[in-house]
This record gives C-alpha cells, structure tokens and sequence, in this order.
C-alpha cells in the first residue's frame, strides 16, 4: 500500500459513526444528536435529552459537546464537562446509547508503526506481545474507478462496502484496528480465536466478492504483534504489521485478489490447498518470502 494511493483524498470518508445496531452514520460537518426529529442524528430513548450533544468538525478532528444534556454525555467512560475532540474509536455514551466513533487515518500505519514511540503514548499502561492473524483488504484502483464513475459514486459505493465488509470480519472474531482510506486493517489474537473462524471471515469476503460494488484485494499474515494499551484503546505495531501492509504491494505485482504469506498457510492448516505464486521480497525488509494465493476448496 504506497503513500501516494492512501493519502486520504479529500473524497474518501473521514468520520462516522458505528451505531449499537450496526448502522453507520457518516458526520459532515455538523452533526446535531438527540431525541426530537430536528437533530441530524436521532436517538429514540428516554434517557437521551431533546438536544443532547453537538458534534462540530475542526482542523484538528471532531469535536464533542455535551449541550446541558439530563444524564450527560461521557466519552472513554469520562464524563464530558467540556468540549472533547475525538479520536479513532473514541467510545462515545449518550443516555444509554453506546457509540463509537470511527475515522479514517491519514498516515500510512507500516511507517507509523516503525517510527511511532511507545513512551510517548498517552496513558501507557503496558505493552505486550501477542501471535495474531493480520489482514489488510483494500479497494483495487479506488483512484481510476473514481475518475471513471465520479467522486460521488465511487464514495457511496465505499461506504457500503466498509459497511458490508465490517460485519464479514468481526462476526468471525475478528477485529477492525483502523481504516485506512479505502482499506481496512483487522486481526484475530490467537489466544481468543481459532483458524476456523479466520477462514470463515475469508470464505465470507470471498462470496461476497461477487456483490461487491468495487473490485477488492485481501491479504493475511501471522506473526508476533506489539500491542500498546492507550487511552483510545490498544494500538498494534511491530515488523509483522510492517510487513503485510508492505506485501500489499506484492499482491499487486503477482495480480492476485487474495494473498497468504507463509505463515498464514502454515498457521491456518492450508498447506497444500494454496497454489504458490512465487518469491519476492518485501519492501524495507532483507531477503525473500513466498506467497501463496487463495485456497481451493477442500
């Protein structure tokens, strides 16, 4: 995934938000939540207040504010006594509505997780090293379909598909680290999930590929991931994270749609079931890896 093809244009998605009956509420601008219809999110539950909370966009994100609300709006489980700007999956509760708030990140996660600081995190409570499957599934020529279709088409059709795509993945056990322009970052820790359910998800993208609006590519891998407890939740880094963002660019030259590393075939009991598409190297790192592409049906 080069910098150049998610660099969030300015038609990608920024914000929403991910609703506790899975909807997803896409915020521009400003966003008015309440009970009476006039809000430009409505919540129909008592404990929420006629005018609840504000949401108004700045430079520097999404800014939450509590309007004098009856059972007041937290956020992190704190209590919002002023004006709060939002981070990535800031969980957001109004009366008795759990809301998490989503955003698409500008910078490209391979980089910042080589160079980002663990000491410099907010709230560092500890850091820990856990095996997990890595995916990254991600739009296939975003850039020329929105010149061909239009900004407007191309948009709506990404705001389905994460929105399809999303339950794909955490119905499985799966869960949604980031969203990265038009691609989705997810993992499943070893310690809580099985291969089983790993493969599921992947059957699941694959029959929904032929749904889908726009054409995507899946890629999975295994390793050793740092995960970093913060105030905004856990963050994950490390060179296996490096790495399969970084073998996105490799699917891209063997022209496939569904990429495994080695590791993912051996950890996922696929040896033998996924034609190998040859060896290449990756990008930053020393010597080569095979790749193999999607499994046959057993």
């Amino acid at each position: 995934m080069s910098n150049s093809s998610h660099s969030s244009p300015p038609f990608l998605p920024s914000s929403w938000l991910e609703l506790p009956n899975g909807r997803h509420f896409w915020l521009k601008g400003r966003c008015a939540i309440g009970r009476l219809p006039d809000n430009d999110l409505v919540l129909s539950t008592t404990a929420l207040s006629r005018h609840h909370a504000l949401l108004t966009s700045s430079p520097a994100g999404y800014i939450l504010t509590d309007l004098h609300s009856s059972n007041g709006t937290y956020v992190n489980r704190e209590l919002a006594k002023r004006p709060v700007t939002l981070r990535d999956r800031d969980e957001i509760q109004i009366g008795d509505v759990v809301i998490r708030y989503r955003c698409t990140q500008p910078a490209d996660p391979a980089t910042a997780a080589s160079e980002a600081n663990p000491l410099a995190t907010q709230m560092l409570n500890s850091v820990r090293l856990r095996h997990c499957w890595l995916l990254v599934t991600d739009i296939v020529g975003y850039s020329t379909l929105t010149e061909q279709k239009g900004s407007e088409t191309t948009l709506g059709w990404l705001r389905t598909w994460i929105a399809d795509v999303r339950p794909l993945l955490e119905n499985n056990g799966g869960c949604i680290q980031d969203y990265i322009g038009d691609a989705i970052f997810a993992y499943w820790p070893c310690e809580l999930t099985t291969p089983a359910q790993v493969l599921n998800a992947l059957q699941g993208l694959e029959a929904y590929r032929s749904r889908s609006s726009l054409p995507f590519r899946v890629v999975v891998h295994h390793g050793s991931v740092l995960f970093t407890k913060a105030e905004q939740g856990e963050r994950l880094s490390g060179q296996e994270v490096n790495f399969v963002f970084r073998a996105e660019k490799v699917a891209k030259q063997f022209r496939t749609v569904a990429m495994f590393s080695q590791a993912a075939v051996q950890t996922l009991q696929l040896d033998g079931r996924c034609p190998l598409l040859g060896e290449s190297s990756v990008d930053g790192l020393s010597g080569t890896y095979k790749f193999f592409g999607r499994p046959a049906a057993s």
